[in-house]
């Protein structure tokens, strides 16, 4: 009490009770014998009489507690601490599957790391539509501490290197991603940079000469890195994303570990890596050097690198969309924070990426592909800038590579896709196109005179996705009606182009051998969008070996 008021339970004066004064000691009153509890209070008088003392007694106890709580109150708090722990962990898991919500976005956008990356594709569509993000696993230690450094064998080497290379693809619809892993020692061709400091004196001018890949990092960061890729793929990039090795061992931490299997017992001491035959549940750290084994394993191919990289992003998958991480509120939190903290993307990204992960919700190891550059010579000895002795390179098969690459700047899928047989087989329609104007290199013809003709019906099948090269010059005068000509073999190709032509006639001339032309006439009225047959879709080539998540788990 003080000035007949109740003390608060952090010491602070509570409010003053309207009906208090009715219970307060009156001036100059004394306690009556024996009331030691209730010393200094009177009761109540009416009418001059006092009114009779009632002792409470009860399990409430007092009506306001003082500062010490009865361990039956402890316990309540404790369990309402606990409550409020879980529903506060259930709200981050909610914002986190909800995807969209506006407080996840900038949950997410507030913790991940931001880069600025020149030569980046515009994403004018983002996060809809088809999208090539280039995924860079960065040599970069800081928050590691020294014991963590030296039980994963990381070495001591200055600066930062690129040790992991990915191209990922995602579908237009969301529905699919391509990974495609770029060896780190490909023999590529650097373009001209200005020098950070590792190639002569920073600001330098770089000449563009050959290197190996995990160099356009080392001596250029992001920049260099996407440029080198662009010009050795002909992809556009839209986006980058950056893993560091703090990140990788944390977010598989968060997991509780991960499968990965090996044929025979495993003992690196490049990285530190021992294990035994068959499968082996592993934490961060041995997660780490399980990626980075090369020496002692699979006589020190860098292939033999990417299959166990590939391996363990299928496993790190599957133990992120499983029911014991999405279902445990806690431990899917750790896992999206120990995510966030390890990326470093480009603004856009950043911005869409809540977006884009509720899109793509719904995706399994059945949906994302892993395949390598072809190559044709793993051990391709090069006299590089850098050495008077020559260094060992990879060197990727040009023409299959160019076949993968052109596969990812037309969405479409790695693996070969074969059509599900009918119950009742028949053949297939004679009007069903199975060649998509993007796989069709067309001539265009002038063969009616009329000036810029040809020209202009270049164009409009242009934009339908051919493959267009006019032949200038007219090549005949009166033909009324267009006609598409063709060579043998090419029937189905020129099946699409005549569907793409109202009112044009085929024409089969052995003499034009594979080529397939229009001859634009008199009627020529524009062009209209075709539909190509799904599943028949061009095989890969056998040249691009691919596998899905599912396939490289731990059976």
């Amino acid at each position: 009490m003080a000035d007949g008021h109740d003390s608060g339970r952090g010491g602070h004066p509570a409010e003053p009770d309207p009906l208090e004064r009715y219970f307060r000691p009156r001036p100059g009153a004394h306690a009556a014998p024996g009331d030691d509890g209730d010393a200094g209070i009177e009761g109540v008088t009416i009418d001059g009489m006092p009114a009779p003392r009632v002792p409470v007694d009860g399990p409430r106890g007092p009506r306001r507690p003082g500062r010490g709580l009865s361990p039956r109150a402890a316990m309540s708090a404790r369990r309402q601490k606990r409550f409020l722990t879980l529903t506060g962990t259930m709200s981050v898991f909610v914002l986190l599957t909800s995807g969209g919500a506006w407080a996840f976005q900038n949950y997410v956008t507030g913790m991940i790391d931001k880069v600025s990356v020149n030569g980046l594709g515009k994403g004018k569509d983002a996060p809809k539509g088809a999208m090539t993000i280039l995924v860079a696993g960065v040599d970069r230690r800081e928050g590691l501490t020294k014991a963590q450094q030296k039980e994963a064998k990381l070495g001591h080497f200055e600066g930062e290197r690129s040790d992991t290379m990915l191209l990922v693809h995602v579908s237009r619809d969301h529905d699919s991603v391509s990974v495609v892993s770029l060896p780190r020692d490909s023999y590529v061709t650097i373009p001209a940079h200005k020098s950070n400091g590792s190639e002569g004196a920073k600001g330098a001018r770089v000449p563009s000469r050959p290197g190996k890949l995990t160099w356009a990092y080392q001596f250029g960061g992001p920049d260099l890195a996407v440029g080198t890729i662009k010009q050795a793929t002909g992809v556009s990039i839209d986006h980058y994303v950056e893993v560091n090795f703090f990140g990788f061992v944390h977010m598989v931490d968060a997991l509780g570990g991960v499968d990965v299997c090996t044929e025979q017992a495993v003992d690196d001491p490049k990285s530190g890596l021992r294990l035994p035959a068959g499968k082996s549940h592993v934490d961060g750290l041995k997660a780490l050097s399980f990626a980075r084994a090369r020496y002692t394993l699979t006589g020190g191919s860098d292939l033999g690198r990417i299959d166990r990289q590939q391996q363990f992003m299928a496993a790190m998958l599957k133990q992120a969309l499983s029911t014991k991480t999405l279902g445990d509120p806690v431990k899917s939190t750790k896992f999206l924070n120990a995510a966030l903290k390890s990326l470093r993307v480009d603004g856009k990204l950043a911005d869409n990426l809540p977006k884009l992960a509720d899109q793509m919700k719904g995706l399994s190891t059945d949906d994302l592909t892993f395949a390598t550059v072809p190559l044709s010579n793993p051990d391709y000895n090069a006299v590089l800038w850098n050495a008077s002795t020559t260094q060992s390179t990879v060197q990727w098969d040009e023409h299959k590579a160019r076949d993968l690459f052109t596969r990812i700047r037309r969405d479409k899928p790695l693996a070969e896709h074969t059509a599900k047989p009918s119950a009742t087989p028949s053949e297939k329609p004679e009007d069903e196109l199975t060649v998509p104007p993007d796989d069709i290199s067309v001539r265009v013809l002038n063969a009616i005179g009329t000036r810029g003709l040809a020209t202009k019906a270049g164009g409009q099948l242009r934009d339908l996705g051919f493959k267009v090269t006019v032949v200038p010059g007219v090549a005949r005068h009166g033909l009324r009606t267009t006609q598409v000509q063709y060579g043998p073999g090419r029937e189905d190709s020129a099946k699409t182009l005549a569907a793409a032509i109202p009112g044009a006639k085929l024409k089969k001339v052995p003499s034009l051998g594979s080529r397939v032309q229009v001859m634009v006439g008199g009627d020529w009225d524009g062009v209209k969008k075709v539909k190509v047959a799904s599943s028949a879709s061009p095989a890969a080539s056998p040249g691009i070996k691919t596998g899905t998540a599912t396939s490289k788990l731990c059976a």
